[in-house]
């Protein structure tokens, strides 16, 4: 016999997820249009008041603000009938080099949703969604959604943990990123060793070139590069003290072949820096909201774009047991799981 009270509990959650779907949609483009830089940026403003400001449709603003209201994103004062954003809501929505920041998951989610119609084609026969279909989309909200706690983490944390990597780049060494993306990682890292030289490596020319512009901007261009190509075909001459790579490896065609590759192209006494979702190795120990997240973009993205290369298809969660057997495999002759904390990551170091 079915049990009304579960069957009634799954059903309002559906009900919550659909809300949650329909929201992350609105989100999206109140970020594309302004509409919560416009909150942010003024006094508390009523729709009529917010339509002046940004140029939009009253009625439609009156429709979004409220949504945003009763999903928390916005304040609302119904004595005066006006919206605001706490300092809070900024950071979170508003901020994009803040490590809390998240509007670039709106971005990523109405990427994959573009994708949909694809996505089912390979469920019935297989294959996968191309990195270059989401793009160039895709390559800004990435870049949007781990820019904030790599410029925090990296360079200040997560390198000065191994202090004799630390030391080679202060006096002037050779790094790597492979799977660089738009840069969002290895400028900042670049700008914090000015003494180094340092290569970005990554497949997408969209994301190649907007590193490229970046470094320009940022004046880094001068011990900076950034090349299209794979990992797993990196010079195996030996030059890195130092190869990076950040929630990038269970993207790839060739996870092991890269982690192979990586390891040929580093120094003696050179570390791989290996990030992933935290999570666990274990299906049961993933069952709540987290893992919910990152099964769902492993299926929408991260999995889709290694199939579409005939590849892998990894999937997005590494834990460190999968991580330790993989780098050993590629013939790495350590592997630890860096003791620094983190809300988000898992970092691995392996040496050859």
């Amino acid at each position: 016999m079915t049990d009304r009270e579960k069957a009634g509990a799954l059903a309002r959650q559906v009900g919550m997820d659909f809300g949650a779907a329909l929201t992350v949609a609105l989100a999206y483009i109140g970020d594309r249009l302004g509409i919560f830089k416009a909150l942010a940026q003024g006094n508390p403003a009523t729709t009529t008041q917010l339509s002046e400001r940004t140029a939009l449709n009253e009625r439609y603003l009156r429709e979004w603000a409220s949504t945003m209201a009763a999903a928390g994103y916005i304040e609302y004062d119904p004595r005066n009938e006006t919206f605001s954003m706490s300092r809070e809501q900024v950071q979170v929505l508003v901020e994009d080099r803040n490590i809390v920041s998240m509007a670039g998951t709106f971005q990523y989610a109405v990427a994959c949703y573009r994708q949909i119609s694809k996505l089912t084609e390979a469920f019935k026969h297989g294959g996968g969604v191309p990195f270059a279909d989401f793009a160039p989309e895709i390559v800004e909200a990435i870049e949007r959604m781990f820019q904030g706690g790599y410029e925090t983490w990296v360079a200040q944390q997560w390198i000065p943990a191994l202090p004799d990597i630390d030391q080679r780049l202060r006096a002037g060494g050779d790094a790597a990123e492979v799977g660089c993306g738009a840069g969002q990682c290895l400028i900042p890292v670049a700008l914090a060793y000015p003494k180094s030289r340092f290569l970005g490596y990554d497949v997408d020319t969209t994301s190649i070139t907007r590193a490229r512009e970046k470094a320009a901007r940022a004046g880094a261009s001068d011990h900076v590069t950034f090349q299209q190509v794979a990992a797993e075909t990196l010079p195996a001459d030996g030059r890195f003290d130092l190869v990076m790579a950040f929630n990038c490896i269970h993207d790839m065609a060739n996870p092991r072949g890269a982690l192979a590759g990586i390891r040929r192209a580093l120094k003696p006494g050179g570390a791989l820096m290996w990030s992933e979702a935290d999570a666990s190795d274990r299906l049961e120990d993933n069952l709540n909201p987290r893992g919910r997240s990152f099964y769902a973009a492993s299926t929408m993205h991260c999995m889709t774009v290694s199939l579409a290369q005939g590849g892998e298809g990894l999937g997005v969660v590494v834990g460190e047991r999968r991580a330790r057997e993989m780098a050993n495999e590629a013939g790495f002759s350590k592997f630890e799981r860096l003791a620094v904390e983190n809300p988000f990551h898992q970092i691995f170091v392996a040496r050859p």
